[in-house]
């Protein structure tokens, strides 16, 4: 059966909410995201509380950029019940002018997989921010780049703990049964890496390099069978999906809230992952743009996380390079060269935290996640 076509879905949409309170006199295509249909909703009458617009999202059962991906639409069920959790349950953080928080989800709808959520006017997601208003980087900015990065940390922290909390059983219960986006993560980061250093001759030909990510690998299958060191995470925790205001931060006095949206790949897996995501991402700024403010984010990104032992700060530093090395050819980022050289730091990582060389990290960026914190 031939896919509907993106105006067929936009169409369908627009007419499921007509008698809702979220009827929409125009969507609009907001860009972000690859697997859903996603929209700004001009609401035909504003909400009691004078919203007027909302965020319009649908997913069907295959990858929006790639119709021939099949992609189960039981994400979006999990995606409902972490945000309605998280909405009840854990509340925002603050570190200097910096808020962060979940959107509001206004209305699901199970049979459609079509949700409402609330709309931040005027926002980019912190990659595309820093690539904008962080080229260069300011050394003025560094106290508020450590800001930004310790309301991240603060929020991530909390949000496990609260997630491991005797309240959230239920919540643990439902997310335990996201096999299907649990597998596709770990695919992605771990058995992956093997292909991708396959590409790299430079690593393919060095036998300790590769036996280092084969056991890598083994480790982290074996991880997903031990329950015990499995907790809630949310499982794309980057700075795509971090949204900002589209504007310069200003001085402290500007309130800013940032928005952590895209909950699909909730699932249950281990803390570091939310982590080194987040690092790797935020150090790719450095490496491939040479923006100072991703360095500066992740020293507070640490500090607002709080204490972790060495082994949980190696874990993280593993998720990092095995990041690096896996998604370091996005296209438009660097030359070859380029992205050889980042490939290249992120195996030194990967090998340096597995060989547990703590001296090693000490003197380089990621050094941070090693200083015992309060």
């Amino acid at each position: 059966m031939a896919k509907p076509s993106a105006e067929e879905i936009t169409a369908s949409t627009r007419a499921e909410l007509s008698n809702t309170p979220y009827a929409c006199s125009e969507l609009t295509v907001l860009s972000g995201g690859t697997a859903n249909f996603l929209y700004k909703g001009t609401l035909t009458k504003p909400l009691p509380d004078g919203t007027t617009h909302v965020v319009v999202k649908h997913a069907e059962d295959f990858v929006k950029n790639n119709p021939a991906f099949s992609l189960s639409t039981d994400r979006c069920r999990f995606e409902e019940a972490s945000l309605e959790a998280v909405q009840a349950g854990l509340g925002a953080v603050s570190a200097g002018q910096f808020t962060v928080k979940t959107p509001r989800l206004l209305h699901y709808n199970p049979r459609t997989n079509t949700q409402v959520q609330e709309y931040a006017p005027g926002t980019l997601d912190l990659k595309n921010y820093a690539l904008t208003f962080w080229t260069p980087t300011s050394s003025e900015l560094k106290s508020q780049c450590h800001d930004l990065g310790r309301s991240l940390g603060s929020w991530l922290r909390k949000f496990h703990n609260w997630a491991d909390l005797p309240e959230q059983e239920g919540l643990r219960g439902t997310v335990k049964q996201n096999v299907g986006m649990q597998k596709l993560k770990h695919l992605i980061n771990y058995p992956n890496s093997l292909s991708s250093a396959s590409s790299h001759p430079q690593i393919l030909g060095n036998e300790e390099v590769m036996s280092t990510i084969k056991e890598v690998v083994a480790m982290a299958e074996k991880e997903l069978q031990d329950e015990s060191k499995l907790g809630i995470i949310h499982g794309d925790f980057w700075t795509g999906n971090a949204l900002v205001p589209a504007r310069s931060f200003g001085a402290r006095g500007d309130s800013v809230t940032v928005d952590i949206i895209d909950w699909e790949l909730v699932q249950m897996g281990v803390r570091p992952l939310d982590l080194g995501q987040m690092i790797a991402e935020l150090y790719e700024l450095k490496l491939f743009k040479a923006i100072d403010a991703g360095v500066w984010i992740i020293e507070g990104f640490s500090e607002g996380y709080g204490t972790m032992d060495d082994e949980f700060a190696f874990r993280t530093s593993i998720h990092v390079g095995c990041h690096l090395l896996n998604f370091s050819g996005v296209p438009g980022w660097g030359t070859q060269e380029k992205v050889e050289s980042v490939v290249d730091k992120g195996v030194d990582i990967l090998v340096k935290a597995w060989k547990k060389d703590r001296s090693w990290f000490e003197g380089m960026e990621l050094g941070c996640l090693f200083v015992k914190k309060q």
